[in-house]
């Protein structure tokens, strides 16, 4: 199994598991949960890693359990976290690597709810939980910083995000990346209480001296949505440096 820790973060970034109350998205909405209010995702996913500069390289990675959480603590503001087990199977009779995934910790603030309508600022941190030594971790502390926007076209719902993440180099102390975050989602009523969207997210920036890793991810959404209880199920395809393909589902319980 060939190790590329200096990347999984990139790779969390871009295909690892959505934050946010509409899971398993990974374009968050600029919508809150409201006050009081949770909503607690459980889920599994597969991916078929094509590229050698995904976490283990060439290879399957599993995530379960992976599970999300978001709380809302005021009317204009949520907290939410995020964390996973991950198991990668290179295939081919070599050796796979079980670990903890790192853990995610967000706070969302919708910006002048007075005056401006669904714009929000949402900003976390990735604690360096995963090992760097199994290739699926970096063994580092990332900070993420994102604005959101989002309205309602009809029935229909979207968003869009950008921002900045500021990555650790796990291969130079003191040293970090600077790359561009973005993402857009539309998602709707299908029939009843099946909903069905479609997404595209990822990053673009240097990652290294002299060279650009540039992720983008493309997604298919389908899910049941009952009063509390929400069934959901996404196909997802990897492109440039993040060449890949898998699905993810789960349930998600909110009140």
């Amino acid at each position: 199994m060939r190790a590329w820790p200096g990347l999984a973060a990139a790779l969390l970034l871009a295909l690892g598991l959505p934050a946010g109350a509409e899971w398993p998205y990974l374009t968050e909405e600029s919508s809150m949960v409201g006050e009081g209010r949770y909503s607690l995702s459980a889920g599994i996913s597969e991916t078929y890693q094509k590229s050698r500069h995904l976490p283990g390289g060439k290879g399957k990675l599993w995530t379960f359990p992976e599970v999300e959480g978001t709380l809302g603590v005021g009317p204009h503001a949520e907290v939410s976290f995020q964390y996973e087990l991950l198991w990668f199977d290179p295939g081919e009779g070599a050796t796979g690597a079980y670990d903890t995934g790192d853990l995610r910790l967000w706070t969302k603030l919708g910006l002048f709810p007075g005056a401006v309508r669904g714009l929000a600022l949402r900003f976390g941190v990735k604690l360096p939980n995963a090992s760097a030594d199994r290739g699926l971790g970096t063994n580092e502390t990332d900070v993420f910083l994102a604005a959101l926007y989002g309205r309602h076209l009809g029935e229909l719902r979207f968003d869009v995000n950008a921002g900045l993440a500021i990555l650790g180099d796990p291969h130079r102390s003191q040293t970090q990346e600077d790359l561009l975050t973005w993402g857009v989602a539309l998602r709707g009523p299908v029939w009843g209480r099946l909903r069905a969207g479609a997404e595209a997210s990822g990053r673009v920036g240097p990652f290294g001296v002299g060279r650009r890793r540039d992720f983008a991810t493309v997604a298919a959404v389908l899910g049941w949505h009952g009063t509390r209880w929400r069934l959901d199920a996404a196909g997802r395809r990897g492109f440039q440096d993040a060449e890949s393909w898998g699905w993810v589902a789960g349930v998600t319980y909110q009140r």
